[in-house]
């Protein structure tokens, strides 16, 4: 049985059983078969056929969330009994907000690929809410984003420094002198991330400190990622703040960055897990490297 869940667990992290049944060596017929095995022995159908590919019914969902506390029960079983001989592959599935996951962890990732080539991933982006709500879920092994996330279920650590700059298409009356304040930004349209997102949260918590909210600003348009909000600024929809990892590399393309005199706004990037819960050991380690990887500190 625990090698169906485990075979399980798979189908549904990949989506597709023909990817499932080459990477185990395996028929495709041989995964179906075993699919089916499943559901007989639990009774419940668990997937049905949604296009070209599958969905999970209601009895799925439940069946992967326990599938997966089982299986991360397993590896904590294996670490805590001292198993030395640890196998690095497999596969480690993180969840991310949209700076982390688009801009930083990608080369990181690579990195860490080049020491443990057997290793592979996932990567879910989302927003800093969203993906919070995905570690507790188990449904993915740790997670990058922009926000804290210390409660009873999880637990974050400090990895790296971001600083969120103004920005203005190059037309932007904002852009005919050198520098403004947010008296003057008040009164301009401006664009935002969503709701939940880590970016937003380091807005709204630095315009508290100044007895300021959102109420107090002309805001056009809420935009669910950071290309979207690039992209509607460079359209005149109006300024925003984003985060200098998005822009660092010179690619502001029809964008001009401003100085906003008394309000430098930073945050940081955090990873997150489960509290008092350990990683399997190949997310472990990808932790672990991930954690020595500071560049803010190299910086200063």
């Amino acid at each position: 049985m625990f090698d169906l869940l485990r075979l399980y667990a798979q189908v549904v992290e990949e989506q597709s059983f023909t990817v499932v049944a080459r990477k185990l060596e395996i028929s495709q017929p041989a995964v179906s078969n075993q699919m089916r095995a499943l559901e007989e022995k639990l009774g419940v159908k668990l997937l049905y056929r949604k296009g070209k590919g599958f969905a999970l019914t209601q009895e799925g969902e439940i069946l992967y969330r326990h599938a997966k506390h089982i299986l991360d029960a397993w590896a904590d079983l294996i670490q805590e009994i001292g198993n030395s001989e640890r196998v690095m592959s497999g596969k480690i599935h993180i969840g991310a907000s949209h700076i982390p996951g688009e801009y930083l962890l990608p080369a990181y990732l690579a990195s860490f690929r080049q020491l443990y080539p057997d290793i592979t991933f996932k990567l879910t982006i989302g927003d800093s809410l969203e993906i919070a709500e995905k570690v507790v879920a188990h449904e993915v092994d740790f997670a990058v984003v922009g926000a804290v996330f210390d409660t009873e279920k999880l637990t974050s650590e400090y990895w790296l420094k971001d600083e969120l700059v103004l920005l203005a298409a190059k037309d932007h009356p904002l852009c005919s002198e050198p520098s403004t304040n947010l008296r003057a930004l008040q009164a301009c349209p401006m664009v935002l991330r969503e709701s939940g997102s880590g970016h937003r949260r380091a807005f709204e918590e630095a315009l508290v400190k100044r007895g300021l909210d959102l109420n107090d600003f002309n805001v056009v348009l809420e935009v669910g990622s950071t290309e979207g909000v690039k992209n509607s600024v460079r359209s005149g929809l109006g300024y925003s703040f984003l985060s200098r990892h998005a822009i660092e590399h010179g690619e502001k393309f029809g964008l001009v960055e401003i100085t906003v005199a008394d309000f430098k706004l930073e945050r940081g990037f955090y990873l997150l897990t489960r509290r008092n819960k350990s990683l399997p050991s190949i997310a472990e380690e990808c932790y672990r490297y991930l954690l020595n990887q500071k560049p803010d500190q190299i910086s200063e």
